[in-house]
């Protein structure tokens, strides 16, 4: 057990969507406790129940938009620091809406840090916010480290699984939020007050047709595939509703809509994956396996579109067919993304760059561990609860909106974080076991077996 009262250096990271950054967060975080620092990973919290795990931390977030604003000043001035490891930066429509969303000027200077993905916003924000400059270090993200390895094997047999349930099928990645749950991305969208300005509602109007357009154009696409004889598995983003996008494909019994497990499973096992201007087909093209940008008309859904050229690109559906019969096609100098990612990634640099920012902070674990026993019994009362609340929810958008924000995060046990672990430790990226306790509802303490009376 964890000795009362050492000071060392302490980091919260937040994670929104577990099927997105889990396991790429918690690699780095593993790797800081591997150095003997005091290391937390789970869903946002707020600053009350944070207090009362660990008093002073740095606050490692996926973004610092205009709505966290309160909460991140909040957070400052109770002795917490921040640092923005961004998570949506590497796909934007345009260098001003990536500022104007991302990036606004009454967010950017609160975090100590930001860790981005690429040299172009890192140059871009420089030239900006000058006095900045320190802030902003170009190290990548540690997503595209297990893109490259294939999480190193940990998602095999899940993806062999699949492949035994589904045949040979074809994976289309629908990013299309912006009309498909059109009410939750305007609101988030007003929250960082980027639609203040009229030539940005002007631009939020023209991204609307223009996803709207390429939602339709996939889905009568993924009809024409299925009726070819070749199984579509159409998987939803995180923002958008599954029940909404089945009923799109009613009576297509080739055509299966599906969200669960990490998109990489369903990569892996997939004959080939198609996207436009999405991020699964980047991680599909860095894992090698066969990708289609598919921008019928030429309309890609970003103006900064380079990752609809770093595979195979089709206009129509006949050249979407053609795509998936035949080999896998990449342009490796164009995989940069014209300096948008920063695709030789060090984790130890991601590591240094964390620990430069310094927090120490006394942890005692005996104080919040909860038993497995509790938190089982925890996850049942709280999924109740939810559940009773539910019961009085009539509005249909409404209740489609809840389950989307929950499917983010859902209840998430210790052992799949020590699955993990444990398996990349065999795999050697780990030197030294890790251990995971829960200290409250989807937020963990991990921490090295060998240094418990450091």
């Amino acid at each position: 057990m964890m000795n009362k009262n050492q000071e060392k250096l302490a980091f919260y990271f937040d994670v929104e969507i577990k099927k997105r950054e889990l396991f790429s967060r918690l690699t780095v975080a593993a790797l800081l406790a591997e150095r003997g620092h005091h290391v937390f990973i789970g869903r946002f919290i707020n600053i009350n129940s944070l207090k009362k795990i660990i008093p002073k931390a740095t606050i490692v977030k996926k973004s610092v938009r205009f709505k966290n604003i309160t909460i991140v000043n909040d957070l400052k001035n109770s002795g917490y620091k921040i640092v923005n490891m961004e998570e949506e930066g590497v796909l934007v429509g345009s260098e001003n809406e990536y500022i104007g969303v991302d990036m606004p000027p009454e967010a950017v200077k609160l975090p100590d840090k930001h860790l981005l993905w690429g040299e172009r916003q890192a140059d871009y924000l420089t030239n900006i916010y000058p006095e900045l400059r320190d802030k902003f270090l170009k190290v990548g993200n540690p997503r595209l480290y297990l893109w490259k390895n294939r999480y190193f094997g940990f998602y095999d047999i899940l993806a062999d699984d699949i492949k035994k349930e589904f045949g040979e099928f074809v994976l289309m990645a629908s990013n299309f939020a912006y009309y498909t749950n059109s009410r939750h991305v305007k609101e988030m969208i007003a929250t960082t007050g980027f639609l203040e300005k009229s030539e940005n509602i002007k631009i939020y109007e023209e991204n609307f047709k223009r996803v709207e357009f390429l939602f339709k154009e996939f889905v009568k696409a993924a009809k024409e595939i299925s009726l070819k004889g070749i199984k579509v598995v159409f998987r939803p983003h995180p923002s958008e509703s599954i029940s909404k996008i089945q009923e799109y494909f009613s009576g297509y019994d080739n055509i299966v809509v599906r969200s669960d497990h990490d998109v990489a499973t369903w990569i892996l096992a997939s004959k080939a994956v198609i996207h436009n201007c999405c991020t699964t087909g980047l991680e599909a093209a860095f894992m090698k396996k066969n990708t289609i940008a598919y921008t019928p008309n030429s309309v890609s859904q970003y103006k900064l579109n380079k990752v609809d050229k770093i595979a195979k690109v089709a206009l129509n559906v006949d050249e979407l067919l053609e795509g998936i019969l035949t080999p896998a096609v990449f342009h490796p100098s164009m995989m940069n993304l014209d300096g948008y990612l920063i695709d030789k990634i060090s984790l130890d640099d991601i590591v240094n760059a964390l620990e430069s920012v310094q927090t120490k902070s006394f942890f005692d674990l005996r104080s919040v561990e909860i038993s497995n026993n509790r938190y089982k019994f925890n996850k049942f009362f709280y999924t109740s609860i939810r559940k009773f609340k539910d019961c009085f929810i009539f509005d249909k958008v409404k209740k489609q909106e809840r389950s989307s924000v929950r499917a983010k995060f859902p209840y998430t046990s210790a052992s799949e974080l020590e699955d993990y672990l444990s398996f990349v430790y065999e795999c050697g990226l780990l030197k030294q076991p890790i251990t995971c306790v829960p200290v409250e509802r989807n937020s963990f303490y991990i921490y090295c077996n060998n240094r418990n009376s450091d």
